[in-house]
Order: C-alpha cells, then structure tokens, then sequence
C-alpha cells in the first residue's frame, strides 16, 4: 500500500453489488464518518463524501479531469464527445449547443413543443389508468416523452419515432445490465450494442442530410453540422456527440420523471400540497433529485502531484469518485438529509453535477419536468403505487426497473 493510502481510511467494498444498490445509504454515511476521502481497494478509487469537497473535486479540472473517460465514451457513442474532454475543447464543443438550452431559449424555442408532446402521452396513459389497468409508468410513459422531445430537436423524422424510441431505449438499457452476469444481462448488452449501432447510423445520415441542404434547419444536428468550428471535427465527433445527447437526455429525464411518480407515491400529503399549489412543483422535483440522486458517483483521475482534498494528497493518476448521492445527504448540508420534504429550504444539490461537466440539458430537464408533472396532476391527482419497487442493479446510474402505479 503506498503512503497516501496509509493517509486516509480504508475499506474493501464492492460497489457491483447488487444489494448496495437498492439502498446504499446506510453504507455511504458510514463511509462519510470515516472521512472526506476514503480509499476503497476493492476497485482501487478515492472516494469523495461530503458536499463540500464533491464541489471542489468536480470544478477543479487543474487536478481532476476526465482525461481516462475519453476512450470509455468512444466506446459507448461511436466517437469523441465533449463529456469525456477537458479544457478547450471541451468548452468549444459545449458551446456549439450551450445557447440553445439556455433557460430563456428553451421556454421560448422549446415549450410549446414540449407541451404538445406531454399532452398526447399522459392523456393517453391516463385513459388506460382510469380503464382500470395497472401501469409500468416508466415503460409506457416517462420512457417515450423525453424521447420524443430529444427527437423532434435533433430533426428526426416523425415516421421514425417508433424505431428512435427503440434505439434510445435499448441503447440506454446497458448502462443498467453491463454489469449483469446472467444470460439475459449479457443479451441486453448485445440488444444494445446493435440498438447504439442502429442509432448511430441513423444519424449519421442526419449529419449527410444537413449537409445536402446547405442551410442549418435550427436543429440541434444542423447547428453542429454549421458551426464554424465543424471543419475541425470529424464526422464520428458529429456523430458521437448526436448520440450521446440522444442517450443522455433520454435516459436521465425517464428515470426522474419516474423517481418524481415513486417519491410522489410513498408521500401522497406532499403530492396532495402539489395539486393544490402548483408554485411547489419547482422545489418538489428538486427534492426528488435530491432524495433519489440518479447518477451516484461521477469519476475523475487525480492528474496532479499536487491533487488534494482536505490535506490527503491523492496519487496522480488514481481513480477518483464523486459520490454525489452521499453528497446530496449530508448532513452538514441538509438537516434530516434522509427524508423527504419538499418544503425544506432550497439549496444546490449535485443531481446535474457541478463545474466544467454541469449537465448541458439541465434547464430542458427542468421544464420538460414541470411541464410533465403539472400536465399529470391535472389528469391524475390521486395514484397509488400498484407493486414493489426496484432500483437496478448498477450504482453508477441508480434508475428504477420500473413504476408500476393504478388510479386510486
């Protein structure tokens, strides 16, 4: 063991386990009261625990960045993508699109989009509710909203919905099974691997499509295809960042909405206090981001002899995680941080991450959210959670396996 090890607690703990991840945070807050790093061999990682130092190792790219995540993201979307770089680069590609999802440009560009859209789909869940059936929300709704909406602004044809929403399902389904033994994780992955193959051609001839029309259409794939620095990125980077925006916005936003159902479901006085007084909506799925943390952990690599948190000089080079769950309860932040409340005073979680990285759809999430949640409370202020809920078995990106909820 080298010296900075023998610096900070220790333990040996697997993440992979599939029980850690129904309920991981009796384990993480024990990890917290070791202190503010803490060495865990078993996948030779610092981890990072409270709130305050998650900020610091995530907005501190001079010491932490995300050099090692590149060639994981080739992987995952086909090629380089503004996610796993650092520096300039990485702010030039994030820029291409960043004015676009500006609060102000999503509510004027966008919501009227987004409402049509959440209209159509909760309307026709809601009828089947009220038909008497029981309902996987997140299979039959919150999946093909976000979808949709990510279609329409990327320029995908509507006759192709049906096969994007498959794409963008079963690409985003591996997160969730690639660390599942069983005959059927490892068909899910397969499944995947063909589904990311599928989307990733599919807009590939967006990509030729905006170039044969000559003119950006003010699609998000047009905007990249004609942005002045496009001569410097090659088609796969296009290409790449298409997909990862598909798979990210998709994913991410379908498990909060269905969080927002579950939360909303085990505390129906507080989502009674919602259809009442709309003006808590906002706090409301705040606090689900919160109390529920989809993405767990965000990784980084100490790039600096000098890579330090709270006096432990971390080794350069080494693996270091951001538990941003444990941070989205610590105490010292947050009073009673394991409980539910939508009244608590607001402060900033980590749900969208922090620094460099923040997530560059965190005001389209936020309104397609609000627009989703008020657009149901409308149809259905009263629901009822219709069988046992399960988180999946990767830590990594906690999501629900599903939501399965009636009409009360």
């Amino acid at each position: 063991m080298n010296s900075a090890v023998a610096e900070c607690p220790a333990v040996d703990f697997n993440m992979l386990d599939p029980d850690f991840a129904q309920d991981p945070y009796e384990t993480m807050d024990a990890w917290r009261a070791l202190g503010p790093v803490v060495y865990n061999s078993h996948h030779d990682q610092y981890m990072i625990t409270s709130h305050h130092n998650c900020v610091r190792v995530l907005g501190d790219v001079r010491h932490f960045n995300s050099a090692k995540v590149l060639s994981e993201m080739e992987k995952a979307f086909g090629g380089p993508t503004f996610l796993g770089t650092d520096g300039p680069r990485h702010q030039t590609v994030r820029e291409i699109w960043a004015p676009g999802f500006e609060r102000k440009a999503v509510e004027a560009d966008w919501a009227a989009q987004i409402q049509r859209v959440v209209d159509v789909y909760v309307d026709q869940f809601v009828e089947r509710l009220r038909s008497g059936e029981s309902i996987d929300a997140l299979a039959e709704m919150t999946r093909i909203i976000p979808t949709i909406v990510t279609a329409k602004l990327l320029g995908v044809e509507e006759g192709v919905y049906k096969d994007f929403i498959e794409w963008s399902d079963a690409t985003a389904a591996v997160l969730g099974a690639r660390l599942d033994p069983t005959p059927r994780g490892r068909e899910i992955v397969t499944e995947g691997a063909a589904a990311a193959a599928a989307l990733n051609s599919y807009i590939g001839g967006l990509i030729k499509k905006q170039r044969a029309l000559g003119v950006s259409d003010g699609t998000l794939m047009a905007q990249m295809v004609f942005d002045d620095f496009a001569p410097s990125m090659p088609d796969r980077e296009i290409l790449a960042n298409g997909t990862m925006l598909t798979v990210a916005a998709n994913e991410s936003t379908a498990q909060m909405m269905a969080m927002a159902l579950y939360a909303l479901g085990r505390h129906p006085d507080q989502r009674r206090a919602l259809v009442a007084d709309r003006s808590l909506v906002p706090a409301a799925l705040e606090e689900v981001h919160r109390w529920l943390t989809l993405t767990q952990l965000v990784l980084r690599h100490a790039c600096s002899d000098e890579s330090q948190v709270e006096g432990f000089t971390i080794p350069e080079g080494s693996a270091v995680v951001s538990l941003l769950g444990c941070a989205n309860r610590d105490p010292a932040r947050w009073d009673n941080p394991h409980s539910f409340d939508i009244f608590r005073v607001r402060k900033a979680h980590l749900g969208f991450g922090f620094g460099p990285h923040i997530c560059l759809g965190i005001h389209l999430a936020r309104i397609e959210m609000s627009i989703w949640l008020n657009r149901l409370l409308d149809k259905l202020p009263e629901y009822e959670l219709a069988g046992d809920i399960e988180f999946g078995s990767d830590f990594t990106l906690r999501g629900l396996r599903g939501v399965p909820i009636k009409a009360a």
